[in-house]
């Protein structure tokens, strides 16, 4: 390999938590007790999941459809959470330092909206370690197109073939695989249900960046 596209959430900050945990914070916003103190059996993994389960039982307090619950996560986890949380995944800036002083080039590519994409990267400071770094959010392209890798490889400068991409989802996994590209995947606790289909899918699985950051420095020795 001579290049890696990276994923963000889930892949380099852990975000994903935020967004499955964004119902609380709905909840306090229009005056809901608490229901974090007991078992709450419509918690999900995923934030729409999460809702529609809320909405369904017996425990919903909202007066709220299911699109209004959804744009008001998404609003508040892209205007609060990306501007002052969102840490990085533990070990994940060492990762990145380490391989941007063996002069590996980077990009990032995210789903995430262009203007939390940003507040992250000004936050953490992580725009060193890239080349560019891009949101497909609103985009004509998506990491379900397969071209939108192709333009990736080719602004690192290397052939697809050559590509390196690391990311914690299915879809997007299948979609490098199909470009071309080499898709290693790390894990996510978003991503449990599909755990078997994504390691399937990948050629390579990691638990964590302590471990991934050891293969990507034997896969860029030199």
């Amino acid at each position: 390999m001579k290049a890696i596209v990276w994923d963000m959430d889930g892949t380099l900050t852990d975000t994903e938590t935020y967004w499955v945990q964004n119902i609380f914070r709905l909840l306090e916003h229009y005056g809901v007790p608490d229901a974090r103190g007991k078992a709450a059996p419509w918690f999900g993994t995923a934030t729409s999941e999460t809702i529609r389960n809320y909405l369904a039982s017996p425990d919903c307090r909202l007066g709220l459809s299911f699109e209004e619950c959804r744009a008001w996560c998404r609003n508040y986890i892209y205007t609060h959470t990306y501007a002052q949380g969102a840490p990085l995944k533990p070990g994940a800036r060492e990762t990145l330092a380490a391989l941007a002083a063996r002069g590996v080039p980077m990009c990032l590519v995210s789903a995430t909206e262009r203007q939390a994409l940003r507040y992250t990267m000004d936050r953490l400071n992580l725009g060193q370690y890239f080349v560019f770094y891009e949101s497909t959010c609103f985009q004509t392209m998506t990491k379900k197109d397969t071209a939108l890798f192709d333009r990736c490889a080719a602004r690192l400068g290397v052939a697809n073939s050559d590509c390196l991409l690391v990311e914690d989802s299915l879809y997007a996994i299948e979609t490098g695989r199909r470009a071309g590209l080499t898709a290693w995947a790390i894990e996510d606790g978003k991503h449990v249900k599909e755990k078997d289909k994504i390691q399937a899918a990948a050629q390579r699985y990691f638990a964590d960046h302590f471990q991934l950051k050891q293969a990507l420095l034997e896969e860029f020795a030199g």
